[in-house]
């Protein structure tokens, strides 16, 4: 009796090397091709009478709203980030962030003061941050490690996973490779052009590419190299710190180390030593409806790296340079 030969190809030309498959995170989550994409699903699926959304946010999740024909409704925030009031009504949905993975206590509150089948986290900037018991919760894999799109959705609610599947990773990753084969300068053009290209998409699951990229990931490690540079960064910065928040090694895996105070100078100087860091998010400083500190913040705040690219020896002289010019 002949064996039954498998419809997998052998043999052939080598694909790219990548390092055994492993379970990646929130591996009962649904995957898009973005966590926009991911929050358009939702909103189609549970069509709130209006979306709440703090003043500080990326304007990416406003895309949705406007395309879902939701409407927006805003909140302040405190210099805490805290949610201090928020007249929710029946019907509607509100949004928090869990800005820069350090407000999980910030999340436990909202989760007590508000009904949590109205609750949506946030967690594009708290990758590692477990999904809550709440309407929803949303995840951005790209703004922790090297893949070129992917969003993860997990929720209570009936949401049917797209038919499509996103087909366009490959042309994403040109900014990937080129940082390896080139320079980080070389390819940012690339990485805009990739970012620019999930606006205004219809939801789509995520590609293979994506899916096995993230499943190459070695999280324990990125989990330690994270918290370890942020607290060599937090002890040597915590007195120059406009920004109180409670870090908790054993819970947060941050996104980056956030220095509150007047350093928008320093952003300047430390690019000339190539040291980049983001501006989260300036649009908010433009608009004349936002309250005073969320508009303050863009300018204000400087936005360290802490990745696992990283070490506490590779942070030093970026202390150093931090620390000479508040001085």
């Amino acid at each position: 009796m002949s064996a039954v030969l498998s419809s997998r190809a052998m043999g052939g030309y080598f694909e790219l090397e990548l390092p055994p498959a492993r379970p990646s995170l929130h591996e009962d989550a649904l995957h898009f091709q973005s966590a926009r994409a991911a929050f358009l699903a939702l909103l189609r699926a549970v069509r709130p009478t209006a979306v709440w959304l703090p003043w500080y946010i990326c304007d990416a999740m406003t895309e949705p709203l406007a395309k879902s024909g939701i409407p927006i409704r805003r909140y302040a925030i405190d210099r805490n980030m805290r949610v201090p009031s928020v007249d929710l009504r029946q019907g509607e949905v509100l949004l928090y962030v869990n800005y820069f993975g350090l407000c999980d206590d910030q999340v436990d509150d909202v989760l007590r003061c508000f009904p949590r089948e109205s609750v949506v986290i946030d967690n594009a900037q708290a990758l590692f941050a477990p999904h809550r018991d709440c309407l929803a919760t949303i995840y951005s894999p790209r703004k922790f490690v090297g893949v070129p799109d992917g969003g993860y959705l997990v929720t209570h609610a009936r949401v049917e996973p797209p038919e499509t599947i996103d087909e366009s990773s490959i042309r994403r990753c040109d900014h990937l490779l080129r940082r390896i084969a080139e320079d980080a300068e070389a390819g940012y053009a690339a990485y805009a052009a990739a970012e620019e290209s999930l606006r205004h998409q219809e939801p789509a699951r995520m590609s293979a590419l994506t899916q096995r990229m993230l499943a190459s990931v070695d999280y324990d490690s990125v989990r330690t190299r994270r918290v370890a540079n942020f607290t060599y960064l937090h002890e040597r910065l915590r007195p120059h710190n406009r920004f109180a928040f409670h870090f908790d090694p054993d819970r947060a895996v941050p996104l980056c180390y956030p220095l509150f105070g007047e350093h928008a100078d320093l952003r300047d100087e430390l690019r000339r030593q190539r040291i980049y860091t983001p501006t989260y998010w300036p649009d908010v400083a433009q608009s004349q409806d936002a309250p005073d500190f969320e508009r303050s913040i863009p300018a204000s705040a400087l936005f360290l790296p802490c990745d696992q690219r990283l070490t506490p020896r590779d942070l030093e002289p970026v202390v150093t340079r931090v620390l000479d010019r508040l001085a």
